[in-house]
């Protein structure tokens, strides 16, 4: 039986861990211009490097979902803690690009062990106020990425380097081991009939309508989150501190839609909610992306709409299936990381074929494909 006192320490840890994670995701916006310069690389290289991240992410959502049915929470989160911190160690000492792949992906393993874990218990730490609770352990996400953009512009222009902040941001990660080895972790039971709705998941075409949303909502979130500030610097030539301010401003509104989001998704439904926002997200994309350089704050703007849309799909997920809630979350994530793999590499691509203008309007596209889905979805699922 889990105590109020315990609850509240295993919230703050959870709460905790999006924070440190964020720390680390939010770095690679403001390292890639370094990686590239460092290991003379172009975009292209860079995506399929990062896409090792997601091949890790792929690997760590197909695990997590079935241990946390078969081992417990408690279990994933000491697997996701260990991995991730060693990933992040490893990141100070990268010389070349097979250590950055590798660092990328060890860490992508750890990170989605972690992130199946949590998105899976929220739900279950918080009946009747699920996107309220939801939203607000991302919120820290959003938080720990406008902490870690906010820091990174400034100490790089310090002249600290890429390495000696992921050494620092190895000490964050060091504390999640701590941390998830003394939490208490509720005992959740599954029976034994649900391995037949395993089965079933898999022919379920719903599965697939998520998988196409999620999909389209990672893209949106990582197009902006990687190449919103190469696409400021090469476009109209910003200088590094300019361009972080308006990233800054993209993952501050970010944190706080997430912060607030929950309360007005409670309000509307969550799947009524999640089509507004998704609206007004492609809407500021692309108006800013048609004012170039004046528009840059409507593109900031839209991290205040972005911001709910992957925990609120977590949300209308384990509504929709709340049997085997863990395993659908991990079935879907697994296989939308496989597409957005292909996807994401495409941008990279584009980037050096287009130019990172034209590239950049994958975000609002990315943005109107899971709006039409959410659409189709909404007709299935009444919340």
């Amino acid at each position: 039986m889990t105590t109020k006192s315990n609850k509240t320490f295993l919230i703050f840890t959870l709460f905790y861990i999006y924070f440190t994670m964020a720390l680390f995701d939010s770095a690679k916006g403001n390292f890639i211009p370094f990686y590239i310069e460092e290991f003379q690389i172009n975009n292209t290289v860079i995506s399929l490097i990062l896409s090792l991240s997601t091949l890790g992410n792929i690997i760590g959502s197909f695990l997590g979902g079935q241990f946390c049915e078969k081992y417990g929470h408690k279990t994933v989160y000491i697997i996701g803690s260990v991995t991730s911190t060693i990933g992040v160690l490893i990141a100070p000492f990268t010389q070349n690009i097979f250590m950055l792949g590798l660092f990328y992906f060890i860490y992508g393993v750890g990170r989605q062990f972690l992130c199946i874990g949590i998105d899976s218990m929220i739900p279950i730490l918080s009946v009747g106020f699920e996107s309220i609770l939801m939203n607000i352990t991302h919120f820290m996400f959003g938080l720990g990425s406008f902490a870690g953009q906010n820091a990174y512009g400034k100490l790089l222009s310090q002249g600290i380097s890429w390495r000696t902040i992921y050494f620092y941001i190895g000490i964050f990660f060091v504390a999640t081991v701590i941390l998830t080895a003394i939490i208490k972790v509720p005992n959740i039971q599954v029976t034994n009939d649900k391995s037949l709705n395993k089965k079933d998941l898999y022919k379920n075409p719903l599965i697939y309508m998520f998988v196409i949303a999620l999909t389209f909502g990672l893209v949106a979130e990582s197009v902006i989150q990687t190449w919103f500030i190469s696409y400021m610097r090469e476009s109209y030539s910003l200088s590094p501190a300019d361009a972080s301010t308006y990233a800054s401003i993209f993952f501050l509104l970010f944190a706080i839609g997430r912060l607030f989001g929950g309360f007005i998704i409670n309000k509307t439904g969550s799947c009524k909610g999640l089509k507004i926002f998704l609206f007004l997200a492609a809407l500021c994309l692309t108006a800013g992306l048609q004012l170039k350089q004046d528009g840059l704050m409507l593109v900031a703007a839209s991290g205040l709409f972005i911001s709910i849309i992957f925990p609120t799909m977590m949300v209308i997920i384990s509504s929709a299936f709340k049997q085997n809630s863990s395993f659908a979350i991990g079935l879907i994530v697994t296989i939308s990381d496989i597409l957005y793999v292909v996807l994401f590499n495409m941008t990279g691509a584009l980037n050096d074929l287009l130019g990172t203008y034209a590239a950049f309007y994958a975000a609002p596209a990315s943005v109107a494909g899971c709006l039409l889905m959410m659409i189709f979805i909404s007709k299935k699922v009444k919340l």
